[in-house]
């Protein structure tokens, strides 16, 4: 295998509230967290969560959230998994970055198709590839291809949310 690995990924983004305005959706009452699902035979115990940092900046009506979450593969195969960031409706993600090994990548806006191409085409050379997009108005998912035996693997998400009062608060 080529010592030196290429990462691409690529951030497609949506614009929601027409989807929203569609759905009719009511948003959840309770946010989960973001979590990678595994593909394949390799289960979760094999890419564990090592850790998770939360920094929150509140300017008035609006909160700026970054949420760092840090993996590993300590399986003896590489892994394909996805990544899950189910959100409020009333908040937009813009930024990503991940970090695989010692490869950092910033996300990067593209048209849904050539996203989708460039990412397969980086999965079946056997490179480390991401690709973030939006499911519904309030869940991210972001596949990850290619994750190596010993990887470490970190998120940096970044979104700014609206906050609504509740009971006068």
């Amino acid at each position: 295998m080529n010592s030196v690995r290429t990462l691409l990924i690529v951030l497609l983004v949506l614009v929601s509230t027409h989807a929203q305005a569609q759905s009719g959706d009511k948003p959840a009452d309770k946010i989960l967290s973001p979590y990678f699902f595994v593909d394949g035979k390799a289960g979760v115990e094999s890419f564990p969560l090592k850790s998770t940092d939360v920094t929150v900046n509140i300017t008035g009506v609006i909160a700026d959230v970054t949420i760092v979450q840090v993996y590993l593969n300590q399986g003896t195969e590489p892994i394909h998994a996805r990544y899950v960031f189910p959100g409020s409706t009333r908040a937009a993600v813009h930024a990503m970055r991940i970090r695989v090994g010692d490869q950092a990548v910033v996300a990067r806006i593209q048209e849904r198709q050539k996203a989708a191409q460039e990412f397969a085409e980086a999965k079946a050379a056997g490179k480390n590839a991401a690709l973030l997009e939006q499911q519904r108005p309030n869940v991210f998912s972001m596949a990850v291809a290619n994750i190596m035996p010993g990887d470490r693997v970190e998120v940096q998400l970044t979104y700014s949310e609206l906050l609504v009062p509740e009971e006068g608060t």
